[in-house]
């Protein structure tokens, strides 16, 4: 008989078994993976070509000073941000004498490439999205909001960045270091001051080289508690009010500090509403027959996006190797 799937003579409805039997295995597969930035990120449903998040501004309250006096009106900003899907695709070929049924086990290593792939293209997505510049405006591309890679100021509030030889004022001019303490409570004040909860834990990407430089300094080797305990074996944990997140995205890059001279690791410290990631609801999976090469092809496209939801919720982090 003809199906869905392609043209196979297939009576006995073994084809619509080896459909059924793959999806299974992948959806069972892709729940044991691990996604790292599970929890730190505010997930969403992915509809549409384009979909729009509008923000109001803020409203501050004015007391009043005489009778009768007017109420006043204030004009407000609405910004709007927009997300987009952006579509990764991969198919593989499986040979009509091939042992189907190998295929449908959720160990076969089709299946654990391709759950893999899924979970680290959208490990790749949301890193794209700490520095990325988002499309804001009425209609889609109308107004870009850009992450501002420039020296945090308390007092201007406009860079975002930490640099690598920060001062405790944040100031250039410190010693040249990797992930210390001190940028720790650096990056947790500059959140703080930019109106972010103080009470709330933080998130942290890096590497795992950042967690080897923490645990070098007196202060760590000092505490003998859990929490460094579990630093030294090598787990993502908690430290100074920061989850930490181990991303291999994160290397080194080739004088990419902001004086464009020194050798560092971007890391990012942010809270779990900076960045949303919206998905459609599942992956979009099918088997074609090829009836001139008399094989399979198993194809699998899935369609996702992360933008940065405000630039007040990340600050990033220069490290030193």
């Amino acid at each position: 008989m003809t199906t869905q799937y392609g043209n196979v003579n297939d009576t006995s409805g073994y084809t619509e078994a080896f459909i059924q039997a793959y999806n299974a295995g992948y959806t069972q597969v892709l729940q044991e993976m691990r996604d790292v930035y599970a929890g730190s990120v505010r997930p969403d449903k992915l509809k549409g070509e384009n979909q729009a998040y509008d923000f109001l501004g803020t409203i501050d309250l004015v007391e009043k000073q005489t009778r009768f006096e007017d109420i006043p009106i204030d004009d407000m900003t609405h910004n709007r941000r927009w997300i987009y899907p952006r579509w990764f695709r991969k198919g593989i070929f499986v040979d009509r004498e091939d042992d189907i049924a190998l295929h449908t086990d959720p160990t076969s290593g089709y299946i654990r490439a391709l759950a893999k792939g899924v979970i680290r293209t959208k490990n790749d997505v949301i890193f794209a999205a700490f520095e990325g510049n988002v499309r804001g405006g009425k209609q889609p591309g109308d107004d870009t909001f850009a992450f501002n890679d420039a020296i945090w100021s308390a007092a201007s509030e406009g860079g975002r960045t930490i640099v690598h030889d920060t001062t405790d004022a944040f100031a250039v001019g410190g010693p040249s270091t990797g992930l210390t303490i001190e940028k720790l409570i650096l990056a947790r004040e500059a959140l703080v001051t930019l109106k972010n909860d103080g009470n709330q834990m933080f998130n942290l990407v890096c590497s795992q080289r950042q967690i080897s430089q923490l645990l070098r300094q007196a202060e760590t080797q000092s505490i003998d508690t859990n929490m460094v305990r579990a630093l030294a074996n090598g787990t993502i944990t908690e430290y100074a009010g920061f989850r930490f997140i181990v991303d291999w995205n994160i290397a080194v890059g080739s004088s990419n500090d902001i004086d464009a001279d020194t050798n560092i690791y971007p890391c990012y410290a942010f809270t779990s509403d900076a960045i949303l990631f919206a998905q459609h609801e599942s992956p979009i999976f099918r088997v074609e027959w090829l009836p001139r090469k008399q094989i399979y092809m198993i194809v699998g496209k899935v369609g996702m996006n992360a933008i940065r939801m405000d630039e007040d919720k990340i600050i990033k982090i220069e490290c030193i190797a």
